[in-house]
């Protein structure tokens, strides 16, 4: 029996969503970039996608996995603004050609809750911009911003009070096996929640980061259950895009409420 495939990245903060899938028979396992990760499911290279909740907000022919996704509630390490000179001063923001929600995130906050008319340009070079969005395990190692530093989900909590969702398992509303592969990603979840120990000892070797801190990151700064606060925020997150015009996607529909 073919098997499904499912596609994420290979990074830290996904690692307990997608460690449960390696060791079964009837699942395939891409790794690539969250950038990247769209097109394999539009195009049936994979089945599932952890793809950026942003794509799934602007791509109708989607749906989400209820229950699962990454997310953090204040505080998460991993997707940063660097700034190299004052927030005031910072007129160009080199986007992570890596992300797709981090960069939108970050240019919603520049607007909403910084202050700031600087723009995030899409293929800029970090070194030549004022500040630059970073995410995912180079920003757990990233060397802090000349100027400042800002965690920009925690930024997102200072503004709405709310979690933020940065990722969901997604697939196209048309695939045949929904019910089955939301039973292997729920499974999947449960299991890799059982090793964050292993998880993090990995990830500490891996990036020579202190096992203390991996094991942190893991306990307090990122989690997996998307509940009706999570929905909430991923619909805040929909309607603060389109009110300040930097696009307008589709509400959750009621089977994801």
């Amino acid at each position: 029996m073919k098997p499904i495939v499912f596609a994420a990245a290979p990074y830290f903060n996904s690692a307990p969503l997608i460690e449960g899938l390696r060791d079964r028979d009837d699942v395939a396992v891409i790794e690539d970039v969250p950038s990247a990760l769209l097109d394999y499911v539009r195009d049936g290279r994979a089945d599932v996608g952890l793809l950026p909740v942003v794509d799934v907000l602007e791509h109708p022919e989607l749906t989400m996995v209820d229950g699962l996704g990454v997310c953090a509630d204040g505080r998460v390490r991993s997707v940063l603004l660097c700034c190299h000179r004052p927030l005031a001063e910072v007129n160009r923001v080199a986007a992570d050609p890596e992300s797709h929600t981090s960069n939108m995130l970050a240019q919603l906050l520049l607007r909403a809750q910084l202050g700031s008319d600087a723009t995030v340009v899409e293929n800029g070079v970090s070194q030549d911009a004022d500040a630059a969005v970073i995410i995912g395990d180079r920003a757990m190692t990233a060397v802090p911003g000349q100027y400042a530093t800002y965690d920009l989900a925690e930024i997102w909590k200072d503004m709405t009070g709310l979690p933020f969702v940065f990722a969901v398992w997604a697939y196209r509303r048309d695939n045949p096996q929904a019910s089955e592969l939301a039973s292997i990603a729920l499974d999947a979840c449960r299991s890799g929640e059982g090793v964050k120990d292993e998880i993090a000892a990995e990830f500490s070797s891996r990036l020579s980061l202190p096992l203390s801190l991996c094991r942190d990151y893991l306990a307090s700064c990122v989690y997996y259950r998307v509940d009706n606060r999570e929905k909430r925020a991923i619909q805040e997150f929909a309607r603060l895009l389109g009110e300040f015009e930097l696009l307008q996607c589709q509400p959750l529909v009621e089977e994801q409420l």
